[in-house]
C-alpha cells in the first residue's frame, strides 16, 4: 500500500491580523499548509529600546536622487509574532 501524499502533522488555531477571526491551519509533513495565508514574522520592540535608538539619531542615505533618513542603529526585538490572514481578507486584498 502507498502512503498518502499529505500526512497531517499539526492542527493550529491562529488569528487573522486584519479581521481578528480565528483560522484553523493544517500543517502537513511535506512542509505545506492549508487554511490561511502566512506572511512571515513581525518583530516586536520594547518602548525603551525604541527610545534608545531614536536618541542615537539618524543619518542621510542617498539612493539615486532620493535622500532617506536612516536610523544609526537597528532596535533589538524581544519577540516575533507570526502574521496570518484568513482566505476572505486575502481575497479582498486587505492589509
Amino acid at each position: 500500500m502507498t502512503e498518502p501524499a499529505k500526512k497531517v502533522i499539526k492542527r493550529l488555531d491562529k488569528i487573522c491580523v486584519c479581521c481578528g477571526r480565528k483560522i484553523k491551519v493544517i500543517l502537513y509533513k511535506n512542509k505545506s499548509y492549508r487554511g490561511g495565508h502566512y506572511f512571515g514574522k513581525i518583530p516586536l520592540y520594547a518602548k525603551e529600546e525604541l527610545h534608545k535608538v531614536f536618541k542615537m539619531g539618524t543619518r542621510k542615505k542617498h539612493i539615486g536622487k532620493l535622500v532617506i533618513e536612516v536610523l544609526k542603529k537597528a532596535p533589538k526585538s524581544y519577540k516575533y509574532e507570526e502574521c496570518w490572514e484568513c482566505p476572505g481578507c486575502y481575497r479582498r486584498g486587505e492589509v
